[in-house]
């Protein structure tokens, strides 16, 4: 069996669910402006891709992983431990007095901290991965209990309390290139390209769309599937420590929940930019349309003078909307 007949990206589908995405933000969008004109100026245009730059980075990772047909929810406790963990060693380590006997290791500080969150990130996602598929219990089960686990390490670590870094570490996530753009989007803009490549001209990301699409199929047509799967979480592992890296930088502080919104942020972005829950299906394009409209979502409520905590209320329901949606019309295919 050739693996391009088990690659069912559902490409016709996904054109529909990006016109009705783009349909659904122009209204949105038109909707905020009528309240507020302010809504699609250029500078709350950048500021709402600032604000979902880092939600965009670790939902790309979770959006390759789901069109494989696997799940990971512990993408906001991984965020949060690293972030602790890279803190730490930016405040202690870069805060070092003079004559302290390894004051030579402040300068190196954040090169460290850089060098071990990708180490961290690293080892969170071959953990994850390798539990998922040596124990063949479905991911969802498995990353909710490693999300409880890197909470619970968090916590440990941190003692329950903050790590301010006072400035020390600002660029990342607050620095602007020709002081307009800021960085983060860059970052965002730059994960999306390099997802849109993997999945449409690698064969990676064809393997990723064939074991969504039928696991034993593409196993049998001689794909490697847990090579494949272990990859796709090492792969979340690793931009969850740069989410984790511009998202520290950005706050200028650490919490053990720092990170915990981005595990049904992220889903909900992917989710409702057309990738299949049961895998398959999905593309860059919808990763991005998702995770805008999550946070033009969020924007929009805020221009609107609408309770914020409304947010969570509308992703819920999008959420569920959109599984349904996407249900129904798997079962009249």
């Amino acid at each position: 069996m050739k693996i391009n007949k088990l690659v069912r990206t559902g490409s016709g589908k996904g054109i529909k669910q990006t016109t009705m995405l783009i349909i659904l933000i122009v209204v949105l969008a038109i909707a905020a402006t009528i309240v507020n004109p302010r809504f699609l100026s250029i500078r709350n245009i950048i500021n709402i891709f600032q604000q979902v730059s880092v939600l965009g980075i670790v939902a790309c990772g979770v959006g390759m992983l789901l069109v494989s047909g696997h799940i990971d929810i512990s993408v906001g406790p991984q965020v949060s431990l690293m972030g602790i963990i890279l803190s730490m060693i930016i405040q202690k380590i870069g805060g070092l007095p003079p004559e302290a006997p390894n004051a030579w290791l402040a300068p190196w500080a954040i090169p460290m901290a850089f060098v071990v969150s990708f180490i961290v990130g690293f080892l969170l996602g071959l953990a994850n991965g390798i539990t998922v598929i040596k124990s063949r219990v479905t991911s969802f089960i498995i990353t909710l209990g490693f999300g409880s686990v890197y909470k619970g390490l968090a916590l440990l670590i941190s003692g329950g309390s903050s790590y301010m870094l006072f400035g020390r570490f600002e660029l990342l996530g607050r620095g602007r290139v020709l002081k307009i753009i800021p960085i983060p989007i860059l970052f965002f803009i730059g994960i999306v390209i390099i997802t849109h490549l993997v999945l449409k001209y690698l064969r990676y990301g064809r393997f990723l769309y064939a074991i969504g699409g039928n696991k034993k199929a593409a196993y049998v047509s001689g794909i490697k599937t847990d090579r494949i799967t272990l990859t796709g979480y090492v792969v979340v592992g690793l931009l969850n420590a740069l989410a984790a890296l511009i998202l520290i930088s950005r706050v200028g502080t650490a919490l053990a929940t720092t990170g915990d919104s981005y595990s049904l942020d992220s889903l909900a972005s992917v989710i409702v930019g057309g990738v299949a829950i049961t895998g398959g299906k999905g593309n860059a394009l919808s990763f991005f349309l998702g995770v805008f409209l999550i946070g033009m979502l969020g924007n929009a409520l805020v221009i609107m003078n609408v309770n914020p905590h409304m947010r969570d209320v509308v992703i819920g329901l999008i959420i569920i909307g959109a599984v349904t949606i996407s249900h129904l019309s798997s079962e009249r295919s």
